[in-house]
């Protein structure tokens, strides 16, 4: 049995992307959904396709970030099948386990007392945080390194931890049982950009306005994604020596405090964000390992008897 030459290979990956692409395309503008983004997204995940044989490098490994974007972007087609929603139950575990000061929790402390250089150093952080991931999944990218398709599955895999926790245990942040209380969930909720308003406020800008505006599911506390993300870098650069080492760790707490102090996470929703980054770069990891020792070796060529061994 012989194998599939490479030009049948990419052919089929040409045709299997552009079948894709046109589908989610005739998804969103079914459903009514469709933003220029859409459009922006779809159209590039194409063009990369025919291009050529550079951006089609680029695009197998980049192609999980496109999927990622589509799952997240089409949580409101699976809101009905969830169960049942929590308002108050990881509030109240997160009082036993993590108690603040006047009876409160640490996401309802920082909430009544906020201060700006935390507003501006955590909401700098909030904005930062997904363009690490792909800063260096491009810089890996033009290294020629194969942790650049690593990286790409394995931010895949996360958000596709947290979607399916989404729908198994959907939970309500902080910021909403503030509002609307711990008692039955307001399905009209809007989502809200919470402490990061301040940080708005302060440039009198809309970019996190705008941001949470666009999310299809006020429901998912339960984990956090803005926490596993960077705790994910610290995996991928920790190869990298001590000072990529202590700058990842660094940004990754930070990025974890900023959860909890602009209202948008529970410790609780942090802590298993950080499990669902191990888990996810675990299992890539030993996936990719797999591959490479199942990979056919090259069979030297034997010399020419007599023939000149010289270079």
């Amino acid at each position: 049995m012989t194998s599939r030459s490479p030009a049948k290979n990419s052919n089929a990956f040409k045709w299997l992307v552009t079948f894709l692409a046109a589908g989610h395309f005739a998804l969103v503008f079914i459903t009514g959904r469709i933003r220029w983004e859409h459009v922006a997204a779809d159209l590039l995940l194409v063009v990369l396709a025919w291009a050529g044989a550079g951006p089609r490098r680029f695009l197998r490994g980049a192609f999980p970030l496109w999927l990622t974007g589509m799952i997240l972007d089409s949580q409101s087609l699976w809101l009905g099948v969830r169960g049942t929603i929590h308002t108050g139950d990881l509030w109240a575990l997160e009082k036993a386990l993590f108690p603040a000061p006047g009876g409160m929790i640490w996401p309802e402390w920082w909430w009544h007392n906020p201060n700006t250089p935390l507003d501006l150093l955590c909401g700098f952080a909030y904005a930062a945080y997904l363009y690490e991931v792909f800063l260096v999944a491009i810089w890996f990218f033009f290294k020629k390194d194969r942790r650049f398709e690593s990286l790409c599955w394995a931010f895949f895999v996360v958000n596709a931890i947290g979607v399916v926790i989404y729908v198994l245990y959907p939970a309500a942040p902080p910021w909403y049982v503030l509002q609307y209380g711990p008692g039955p969930a307001n399905l009209a909720a809007l989502p809200s950009p919470a402490g990061t308003a301040r940080f708005d406020a302060f440039f009198d800008i809309k970019y996190f306005a705008n941001f949470y505006s666009r999310n299809p599911n006020v429901f998912g506390a339960m984990p956090s994604l803005h926490a596993a993300y960077p705790l994910m870098m610290v995996l991928v650069l920790w190869y990298r020596g001590t000072a990529w080492r202590v700058g990842t760790i660094l940004f990754a707490l930070l990025v974890a405090f900023s959860a909890i102090y602009l209202t948008h996470h529970y410790i609780l929703d942090v802590l298993a964000g950080f499990i669902a980054a191990v888990v996810a770069f675990v299992v890539v990891r030993a996936v990719f390992a797999r591959w490479v020792s199942e990979a056919p070796q090259a069979v030297p060529v034997p010399l020419p008897s007599g023939g000149n061994t010289r270079a």
